[in-house]
């Protein structure tokens, strides 16, 4: 029996993509779904999603029990070692960590992506964490160097990619798509700019480019909502799954995201992409794929820079292929170091 830990449960795609990569890593190991236990905000939706069996998040009674029956504890994988969206994630994630050592329960960390932490309490607690884990994999090297900056040594880490890589996708590359998708996350410039992302829209409209909004997680369709009574031709998807990100994606030209996700499934199936930088895991992400990246700071230029890039789309298209062979084998090491530890 295998616990797990991460964001799942809440409706956010990536984090259902990480957990269904990590399922599929597990059962090649010779584990069995119904022996993978998932700490959810929604156990039956996880358990229907996934096939898994599944838990509330909430109930640390469970949990100790759960872990005093456990091979190991599988924290990740996700953005979760970080205090800038929430003070409270880091405390959360780092006591179930705390929790199965008391329980002599081996630790796995699972291909996070660690920073920015602001508060040096927090800072010793995950350099703790690390420490004492059994092994611990990280999805970037800016996470890596991070760490090591904490005083985690370099050869307790492997630096891998985000599990979704490993995910297989297929697009049609003779289509011939107008297509252009735009995912938003809730952020604190959204209302002073608004206006802007309307004209944007608005514009891509007037030159015969037709766009979608596509919602990833929590908070993103109320956005592309509030765009459509702006925008009437906006085709706002309701938030996607599993079972249906990837017909959206499949013949777009162009995908602009703020999610770490949205870049990575656009990726996936080969569309051409601008990462919107609001948060260093977006920078990180967008420096492996080598795609072009908009700081969210201001939206002026943004029209121009879109079609900059559409024009050199060639010469993205061919650094975004090879970008995705080299992160898909390099995600794969993510079994590899479950399969050494759980072995061991």
């Amino acid at each position: 029996m295998i616990v797990v830990s991460g964001y799942y449960g809440f409706g956010n795609l990536g984090d259902e993509a990480i957990l269904d990569a990590l399922c599929s890593d597990l059962e090649a190991l010779g584990y069995g779904r119904k022996e993978i236990y998932v700490l959810s905000g929604n156990p039956k939706e996880t358990m229907l999603t996934h096939g898994v069996q599944a838990f509330s998040r909430y109930n640390l009674l469970d949990i100790w029990r759960k872990l005093g029956l456990a091979d190991c504890l599988i924290s990740g994988g996700g953005s979760l070692f970080q205090d800038v969206t929430s003070r409270r994630t880091i405390p959360y994630y780092l006591s179930l960590i705390e929790m199965a050592l008391l329980r002599k329960v081996p630790v796995i960390i699972y291909a996070q992506g660690v920073g920015p932490i602001q508060s040096r309490m927090y800072q010793a607690w995950v350099k703790r964490a690390f420490r004492s884990s059994m092994v611990c994999s990280v999805r970037d090297e800016e996470s890596a160097r991070f760490l090591h900056n904490l005083g985690v040594s370099p050869d307790k880490l492997r630096v891998t990619a985000d599990p979704v890589f490993q995910i297989r996708s297929e697009r049609n590359l003779t289509s011939k798509s107008n297509k252009i998708m735009l995912n938003l996350r809730p952020y604190d410039e959204w209302n002073n700019q608004l206006n802007h992302w309307i004209d944007f829209i608005k514009m891509c409209f007037d030159e015969k480019m037709n766009v979608e909004f596509i919602p990833l997680g929590p908070g993103d369709e109320v956005m592309g909502k509030i765009l459509r009574l702006e925008c009437p031709n906006l085709v706002v998807h309701p938030t996607l799954t599993l079972f249906n990100y990837g017909e959206v994606f499949a013949d777009a030209h162009l995908c602009i995201s703020m999610r770490l996700h949205g870049i990575i499934f656009s990726a996936l199936h080969q569309v051409l992409t601008i990462g919107l930088n609001y948060d260093p895991k977006v920078e990180a992400i967008s420096k492996q794929l080598s795609i072009p990246l908009w700081d969210l700071d201001s939206l002026l230029g943004i029209e121009e820079f879109a079609w900059r890039v559409l024009k050199r789309r060639d010469y993205y298209e061919k650094e975004l292929s090879q970008a995705v062979k080299n992160l898909s084998s390099i995600s794969a090491t993510n079994r590899s170091m479950l399969a050494q530890a759980l072995k061991g």
